[in-house]
């Protein structure tokens, strides 16, 4: 279990460990994002394919002050800093940010 403020269901991800993300900060797309499905975590690895093992520990996990953010159309964007005060990634095929509030 992390003490992070971003919360991670994309547990296909070679990032994830028990929700927390372990990317060392990671990057949202969608510039022209109108809705979450249309956002995406740019740093999202398939577990399967990614060449590597996540080892980690609780402090190393990734908040919402490492999240640089494309999705300009999002309220907690603030000069593509995230400045929401929870984030949450889904576990879909985009692993889109479920937190994506539009203006």
């Amino acid at each position: 279990m992390t003490n992070s403020n971003l919360n991670c269901s994309a547990t296909s991800c070679a990032y994830n460990n028990g929700g927390g993300c372990f990317a060392g900060g990671i990057n949202v797309d969608g510039r022209q994002a109108t809705t979450t499905g249309n956002t995406t975590c740019a740093s999202y690895i398939d577990k399967a394919s990614a060449g590597f093992t996540n080892s980690s520990n609780a402090y190393d996990s990734v908040g919402t002050r490492d999240i640089r953010c494309k999705a300009t159309n999002c309220k907690y964007n603030v000069d593509e800093a995230c400045k929401a005060e929870q984030v949450h990634i889904n576990n879909d095929k985009n692993a889109s940010c479920e937190t994506f509030d539009l203006r």
